[in-house]
């Protein structure tokens, strides 16, 4: 744990329809953000790990991951 956000089980939170393209040093970076709830997916349930992240979509993410420590 660590300020309040602990680890979660791969498998709980990577059910994404692209989830195997996830880079193997980037799995659980990515399970803890989904598990925190900091990344949300996509409409058709991707995550679209191969593309580059929006400014908006870091904007979200910073957004959530500092409301989520207030």
């Amino acid at each position: 744990i660590y300020k309040g956000m602990s680890a979660v089980n791969l498998s709980e939170n990577l059910g994404f329809a692209d989830a195997d393209n996830i880079s193997e040093y980037a799995i659980s970076a990515m399970n803890w953000a989904v598990g925190s709830g900091l990344i949300k997916g996509y409409e058709n349930n991707t995550v679209r790990p191969l593309n580059n992240a929006t400014r908006a979509e870091i904007a979200a993410i910073l957004h959530r991951f500092i409301e989520a420590n207030k």
